[in-house]
């Protein structure tokens, strides 16, 4: 009888914001198969499919809940006025239903034959932007569901830096440390909006549109010193940071997750 995975253990790449990244992954997935004789199941995490590729629902399934009486940071419109359409704070229950409906879905229907409890596979949790606070949240909060996480242009300053403050705060006090220890990406794009020059005949459309889609000034020194407090961290056994000269926000979501699945593989194979 022909095994199901002839290769080495299979390895488990989840994918937050789903609709855009699911078969980039497969390529990526495929591609580490050819080259490394590696076998990785790539589920995507989406919503069904609409007129746009990111769902709004995003806005709270990837953020976590404040503790600090939901009072969040009020965000700014392209117009410089304080958006209204909003919301956050549904992290919790979004990881939940991951855990409970997909999870066991994946590992307990799809292939039941994958040694879940021991080393037999790895998973791996991906998100970008938004996505890149779920992994982070869910990496300081529940840090033992996945081996690695993949943050790709987190944005770590979300509700004045929520994140660093509590989560990870409380991550690093931890008494007793996470065994085996964790893998964390973190990467961003290096054209920020300081970069941009305005192109023969661009219009004025045209060129705020580019900046609108910069990497935030802010992501490579927020990213870098969170590797570097994490650093010392003994729940963290590997770091890895990674700057993409020429990529913007948006691109450095693809960049971000090619780098970021072949370090998890290629680390743990």
């Amino acid at each position: 009888m022909k095994r199901l995975f002839p290769l080495s253990p299979p390895f488990s790449s989840y994918l937050v914001d789903g609709n855009a990244y699911f078969f980039t992954a497969v390529d990526i997935s495929r591609r580490l198969e050819f080259t490394n004789n590696t076998r990785t199941i790539v589920v995507g995490i989406g919503y069904p499919p609409g007129e746009y590729v990111y769902d709004f629902r995003r806005g709270p399934d990837l953020t976590p809940p404040s503790s600090e009486n939901d009072d969040y940071e009020v965000q700014l419109g392209r117009d410089g006025r304080p958006r209204g359409d909003l919301s956050f704070g549904g992290a919790y229950d979004f990881l939940e239903w991951i855990q409970i409906d997909v999870m066991s879905y994946v590992e307990g229907t799809l292939f039941p034959g994958i040694d879940h409890n021991g080393h037999g596979n790895r998973k791996a949790l991906f998100g970008h932007s938004y996505g890149g606070i779920f992994a982070l949240s869910t990496m300081f909060t529940r840090p033992g569901l996945f081996d690695a996480y993949i943050a790709a242009s987190p944005v770590i300053w979300w509700n004045r830096d929520f994140l660093v403050r509590q989560l990870e705060a409380a991550f690093a006090a931890r008494r007793k440390p996470v065994n085996p220890p964790l893998s964390l990406v973190l990467t961003w794009g290096g054209t920020g909006e300081q970069d941009l020059v305005r192109r023969h005949g661009e219009s004025d459309e045209e060129f705020a549109e580019r900046r609108e889609n910069a990497e935030n000034e802010r992501m490579r020194e927020s990213a870098t010193a969170m590797a570097d407090r994490l650093g010392k961290c003994p729940s963290l056994g590997r770091i890895w940071t990674r700057e993409f000269e020429g990529e913007d926000h948006g691109s450095a979501a693809v960049t971000g997750l090619q780098y970021g699945m072949t370090q998890f593989v290629l680390s743990m194979a």
